[in-house]
């Protein structure tokens, strides 16, 4: 753990012998940072603030939480870089700056997306990222809102802001299905052509919090698959088949309620995911269940999914399939507004 002593002051004695002064964990002095969206993290003293301050001019502020900590991110341009941290209530000396390198990685922008709108500075750790990517098959297969989901993750080791998902293989590019990236890296960075960030309408506690990021660390980046199209589609078939479209129930309900089971535990399952599925799922175990982000489901389903089931089908199937929409229009998120 790196901690910066602000005013020049040899960090072991000034960390002992002041506990209540402003430290950063994150980024690491003289760290090479694979990313322009950087982490400022650290503890302070509750609910006071300072300037960050890229090369002697404010780019940005933070305030401690109840907690004792902050985070923020910024963004930097490539190449050497100088972070300063500037507590409002010590403007008299000059802090101790943290050098950095910035290389992010080579700009890959489907076309239309609109990330540069996105304001990813007002992201904190566990928040929801959802988007639309243009041309994607859920758009026109159930006429989506938004068709990707992700978590903002927090910093790396090296400081780089992460984002956690789930993505197909095709999607993947080498860099695993379910993982973090750095935010340039990301499904909504890279194909976003529509951005929001959301944050849970009912905060999560800090053990809750923890708890989220604890459960995503366990899954991401250890070779776990994006869910099998072909395999859940016949599940959906297997149902389909058992069911009256005519009379709109099932022929068979004893078979219907096996398959339905089948559903269930591919929704619970942790071996892999689907993008909402993940984020479900990580804020389902943090919280014990008290915050479900997908019951009940709203999420519409229009476009040729609709024309294909009949209503009544889709009532019975949709709580086992987890949609970014069902994030969206579960009302226990909101948008962030900093």
């Amino acid at each position: 753990m790196h901690r910066l002593g602000l005013w020049g002051v040899s960090l072991s004695v000034m960390w002992a012998a002041s506990p209540g002064q402003w430290h950063v964990d994150s980024p690491k002095n003289g760290a090479l940072i694979r990313s322009s969206f950087v982490v400022i993290s650290g503890a302070a003293p509750r609910d006071e603030c300072a300037q960050v301050l890229l090369a002697g001019v404010e780019a940005a502020r933070v305030c401690a939480s109840q907690a004792g900590t902050f985070e923020r991110i910024v963004h930097l341009p490539s190449g050497r870089a100088s972070i300063e941290l500037r507590p409002d209530n010590q403007r008299t000396e000059r802090p101790s700056a943290i050098e950095l390198t910035i290389e992010p990685p080579p700009a890959s922008f489907a076309s239309g997306a609109r990330t540069a709108e996105v304001h990813w500075e007002w992201m904190r750790s566990g928040d929801v990222v959802l988007s639309h990517s243009l041309g994607s098959e859920q758009a026109d297969l159930y006429n989506a809102v938004f068709t990707h989901a992700a978590v903002y993750f927090g910093p790396a080791s090296d400081g780089a802001a992460l984002m956690a998902e789930a993505v197909t293989a095709a999607d993947a590019e080498g860099l695993g299905e379910v993982r973090t990236v750095p935010i340039e890296q990301s499904m909504a960075f890279r194909h976003g052509t529509t951005v929001a960030i959301l944050r849970p309408a009912a905060p999560l506690s800090l053990g809750e919090r923890q708890a989220l990021l604890e459960f995503l660390g366990s899954v991401v980046n250890r070779g776990l698959r994006y869910w099998s199209a072909a395999e859940d589609f016949s599940n959906l078939y297997s149902a389909w088949i058992l069911w009256d479209p005519r009379a709109d129930r099932p022929r068979d309900p004893v078979r219907f309620a096996r398959v339905l089971d089948t559903l269930e535990s591919r929704k619970f399952a942790t071996d892999r995911f689907t993008c909402a599925g993940l984020v479900w799922r990580a804020y389902w175990t943090a919280t014990q269940g008290r915050v479900d982000l997908a019951a009940p489901n709203h999420a519409e389903i229009g476009g040729r999914l609709a024309g294909a089931l009949t209503r009544g089908f889709l009532a019975r199937v949709q709580p086992w399939y987890i949609l970014p929409d069902s994030l969206y229009r579960s009302g226990k998120l909101v948008e962030v507004r900093e």
